[in-house]
């Protein structure tokens, strides 16, 4: 009995060392050998690891250089016993002139409140020539066919026209001016923000249709450049913990971790429409607040 306890420790020590000792090896590779400039190309990116860990691969906030990011495509996570299997396809597009190109992509791991990152292994392309060389002796043609001209034009009116609009401008701004400027402004509010909530509310419906070219992240994504118009801040750039150091709201922080998990760590079974929905107040509330200073002057 003793010799049946002790074989078994020694194979869960085993076991836990081998699970311990994975390495973290991101894949990536180009769709194709060759292209050519400006010509959009795929590069797969995806990663095994432990389904015990969280993962997170680049957004396209992310350096693609000397590639520009076009989009993206995540596949759901396949999990199999111990191990689970993420994967990303990246459109890119690339306008230098380096006859091969290379990438090397950022995939992080998180670790309680700090992460990790593991580069993949870097892959190659090459560049495609359009002109192979350019000839030796080049003979310019003649074209003698006719051109009509225009006419003059008569600037001495367009003067005296431009001059009777800056007189009525002027009255107008002197009078007007402060009510006008105040009025224009929140009439852009209101239409921007018009705009954006028939846009905001079209993606909402199309991620609770599972539509495919409408993801989580895109109506998410659309909700931060607005918010990022109205306050002037860079906020599409800045992650959930440093959008809620400028917000501390409950709702909002709430709903943006319930995202985060959805886009991040591909958790299911959250009330999406729900989450969109409260964004879509917070956004209005500061729109409000917005066209109430502008009446107050500030």
């Amino acid at each position: 009995m003793l010799r049946k306890i002790i074989y078994f420790s020694s194979l869960c020590i085993l076991i836990s060392g081998a699970l311990a000792a994975q390495t973290i090896e991101p894949f990536g590779s180009f769709g194709k050998d060759t292209l050519k400039v400006g010509e959009e190309v795929t590069f797969s990116l995806s990663l095994k690891y432990q389904k015990t860990l969280t993962v997170l691969f680049p957004d396209s906030l992310a350096d693609f250089s000397p590639f520009e990011y076009n989009s993206r495509r995540y596949f759901p996570t396949r999990t199999s016993g111990l191990y689970s299997v993420d994967s990303v396809v990246y459109l890119l597009s690339t306008f230098e002139i380096d006859s091969i190109q290379y990438l090397q992509l950022p995939v992080y791991v998180i670790k309680d409140s700090d992460s990790v990152v593991y580069f993949s292994n870097p892959d190659s392309i090459r560049l495609e020539r359009v002109i192979k060389e350019m000839p030796q002796n080049m003979e310019p043609k003649s074209n003698i066919s006719m051109v009509a001209i225009r006419k003059a034009f008569n600037y001495p009116y367009l003067f005296i026209a431009l001059g009777i609009l800056f007189f009525i401008s002027l009255t107008v701004a002197l009078f007007f001016g402060k009510r006008l400027i105040k009025a224009w402004k929140i009439h852009r509010l209101r239409k921007a923000h018009d705009k954006f909530a028939q846009r905001f509310f079209n993606m909402m419906r199309d991620v609770s249709s599972n539509n495919p070219n409408t993801t989580p992240e895109h109506v998410l994504a659309e909700w931060k450049k607005y918010i990022e118009r109205l306050e002037r801040k860079p906020i599409s750039k800045l992650t959930t913990r440093e959008i809620l150091v400028l917000h501390p709201d409950d709702t909002l922080r709430d709903n943006l971790r319930k995202l985060d998990r959805v886009i991040y760590g591909g958790e299911r079974g959250h009330d999406l429409f729900a989450c969109f929905d409260q964004l879509m107040k917070f956004a209005t509330d500061i729109f409000e607040k917005k066209v109430q200073s502008i009446q107050n002057g500030n």
